[in-house]
């Protein structure tokens, strides 16, 4: 669950960014702890060196996911989002003023940056317009065809996916609640358009099933987070 096909990490490797990788200092922290916290006082760009971390708007009982983070890809602290760790995982960071002035040396990974951060702004654009639009099925769907095409293709044919997320987890991404998440995803394994796999691992048969959603959808009530089936939490 990547959001860019732009990988940081590889650039940073070339041999003349050494200074910039200078700046950077490794910070490593367990699954589900929460990174950063909205407006930190530590203003910071950190570029994710492995594990994932989700990027969320949370108020009251419900969380907005903006992004989950994977390897390669880079962040700022100073927002309004919490930064959860998805996995275990390790971050380099560095103050963004020494980051930027460090950047100004190499113009030229100006280019990659903005296509990661573009991809960045654009999968939380659609993700907002996924959740004004359309119903979370829908979502889910499109989600899984996303994925497929990054996904490991398979010797006995279709594609595996590693999200390592929980339901709860995905239910959040998506903007629903875990019961209904889990619905969804049983009436597609019903259907033979998935399997799970292990710990977070979802196998795709045939990534083009996905295009048209299963009958039985028509029956599954969905609820967006801070609901139940018999209406909103009271507060």
């Amino acid at each position: 669950m990547k959001v860019s096909s732009v990988d940081l990490l590889e650039e940073l490797d070339k041999p003349r960014y050494k200074p910039l990788r200078d700046v950077l200092r490794s910070r490593r922290f367990t699954r589900k702890a929460v990174v950063f916290e909205p407006l930190s006082e530590e203003d910071l760009v950190f570029i994710v060196k492995s594990g994932r971390v989700r990027v969320y708007l949370s108020y009251e009982d419900k969380e907005f996911c903006l992004a989950v983070l994977g390897p390669g890809d880079v962040y700022s602290t100073h927002t309004r989002a919490f930064v959860q760790a998805v996995e275990d995982v390790e971050l380099l960071v560095a103050p963004s003023d020494v980051f930027r002035r460090r950047m100004e040396e190499f113009p030229g990974l100006y280019t990659t940056m903005i296509r990661v951060l573009g991809s960045l702004l654009g999968r939380a654009l659609t993700i907002i317009d996924s959740l004004a639009f359309k119903k979370v099925g829908k979502r889910l769907l499109e989600m899984l065809a996303e994925e497929a095409g990054r996904g490991r293709e398979m010797p006995e044919g279709g594609v595996l996916l590693e999200w390592n997320l929980t339901t709860e987890q995905l239910a959040a991404v998506l903007g629903t609640t875990r019961q209904t998440m889990s619905s969804l995803m049983n009436s597609l394994s019903r259907e033979g358009m998935l399997e799970l796999r292990g710990k977070g691992g979802v196998y795709i048969p045939d990534p083009a099933r996905l295009a048209h959603p299963p009958e039985a959808w028509s029956n599954i009530r969905h609820c967006p987070p801070g609901h139940s089936r018999s209406g909103p939490k009271e507060k």
